[in-house]
C-alpha cells in the first residue's frame, strides 16, 4: 500500500508540474510589431491565430483554414467538436459575414475541423486536399461548395489568383505524429471525434497573387524542395511552431525553399500563438513546453535581410503594392516620329 501511495503521489506531482508548465509562455518581448492602425491601401491581411488569415481587397475575401474552436489540451484526450459560439464570436469580431474562398492548408484538427462550418456560415467555396474535402463533408457542407485542388493550378476569385504548392508538415516526434494523424482521411469526419480522425492529408503552401501585392502562406514549417522556385511573393507568412526545435540545417533549407525561393521582402510569422485557449488580441504564444518562441523566430529573422514583423490577433496590415518597373526604351529601334 505504501508503494502504491508513492506511485500515486509521483503521478499527481507529475501532472501538477506539467499543468503548471503549460501555463508558462514566453512573451513577444522586443519582436517588432506591425504598425497600428494599418496604412490606407487596397489589400489587407488580418491575423486570426494559428494559420487562419483573412486577405481582403474590399471586394473579395479569402480566409485560410478558418480554425476558431481552439480546443484545450485536456479536451484533446476526449472526442472533440467545433465550438459554434467561439466560431461566431471570432467571425463577428473580425467583421466577417461573407467569404469567397476558404483554402485549407492541411487537414489536422487545428486547420480543417471548423472549415466546413465556416464555409457554410459565409457561403464560401472550400478548397483543399481530398482529406480536407472529407472533413468538410463531415460538416455537411454542400458538395458544390467543395473543390479538391490540383497543385500549381490557378484558382481565381475576383482579382486574387490562388496556387496550391506541394509542401510537408514540420517534423514532429513520432508519438505526436501518430496521435494527431499523419495519413489520409478516407471518409467524412462526423464530430465529435478523436483528434486523430482529422488526419494530416495533403500539405500545401499557398501563393496568392493580386495586382496590389503577393503572398506566400506556409501553414506548417515544412516544405518540398524546388516547388516554389517558379513563384514570386512580396510577403512570406510562415508557421513558426516547432521550427526552433529543428536542426540548423533544416532551418536553413526551410528558409531557402520558402523566403529565398519567392524573394519575399517581409516575413510575418504565423502559428506562434497558444491555440489551445480562446482567441483574443493579447493571446500568449505557445507555452515553453511546446515551443520556444525566440528560437523559432530567430530561425527566420536571423537569416533574413528584409523586414520581420509580428501581427497580433485581429490586427490588420496593408500590403505595399509592388513598385512598377519602367522598361528601357530602345530609341534607335523606334520608328521616327511623324
Amino acid at each position: 500500500m505504501k508503494a502504491v501511495r508513492w506511485i500515486l503521489g509521483a503521478v499527481l506531482l507529475l501532472l501538477i508540474t506539467i499543468t503548471a508548465t503549460l501555463q508558462l509562455s514566453p512573451n513577444l518581448g522586443s519582436w517588432p510589431l506591425a504598425p497600428q492602425p494599418p496604412t490606407p491601401g487596397e489589400v489587407t491581411i488580418t491575423y486570426l491565430g494559428t494559420s487562419t488569415i483573412l486577405i481582403s481587397d474590399g471586394e473579395t475575401q479569402i480566409l485560410t483554414d478558418g480554425y476558431f474552436s481552439r480546443v484545450s489540451i485536456p479536451e484533446l484526450f476526449t472526442r472533440i467538436e467545433p465550438d459554434q459560439a467561439r466560431i461566431e464570436s471570432a467571425l463577428n469580431k473580425a467583421g466577417i459575414d461573407k467569404l469567397d474562398a476558404i483554402p485549407v492548408l492541411h487537414s489536422h484538427f487545428d486547420h480543417a475541423m471548423d472549415s466546413g462550418i465556416v464555409a457554410r456560415m459565409t457561403d464560401a467555396q472550400l478548397l483543399g486536399s481530398t482529406s480536407s474535402a472529407m472533413a468538410a463533408r463531415g460538416s455537411d457542407l454542400d458538395e458544390k461548395r467543395i473543390t479538391t485542388v490540383q497543385t500549381h493550378h490557378p484558382y481565381q476569385f475576383g482579382e486574387f489568383t490562388l496556387y496550391f504548392v506541394p509542401a510537408d508538415h514540420v517534423p514532429l516526434p513520432r508519438p505526436i505524429e501518430k496521435w494527431t494523424g499523419k495519413g489520409e482521411i478516407t471518409a467524412p469526419v462526423k464530430p465529435p471525434a478523436y483528434l486523430g480522425a482529422w488526419q494530416e492529408g495533403g500539405c500545401y503552401g499557398l501563393v496568392i497573387k493580386h495586382p496590389s501585392g503577393s503572398l506566400l502562406i506556409q501553414g506548417s514549417a515544412g516544405m518540398q524542395p524546388g516547388e516554389l522556385d517558379r513563384y514570386q511573393a512580396d510577403y512570406a507568412l510562415l508557421a513558426s511552431a516547432s521550427l526552433g526545435k529543428q536542426s540548423e540545417y533544416y532551418q536553413q533549407v526551410f528558409y531557402d525553399e520558402t523566403v529565398g525561393a519567392v524573394g519575399a521582402h517581409t516575413i510575418i510569422p504565423v502559428h506562434w500563438d497558444n491555440f489551445f485557449v480562446e482567441l483574443t488580441e493579447d493571446v500568449k504564444p505557445l507555452p515553453w513546453l511546446l515551443d520556444n518562441l525566440d528560437k523559432s523566430f530567430d530561425a527566420l529573422a536571423n537569416r533574413h535581410n528584409g523586414d520581420f514583423v509580428v501581427l497580433k490577433p485581429f490586427q490588420r496590415l496593408t500590403l505595399t503594392p509592388p513598385e512598377s518597373v519602367d522598361l528601357p526604351v530602345d530609341t534607335e529601334a523606334s520608328p521616327p516620329a511623324g
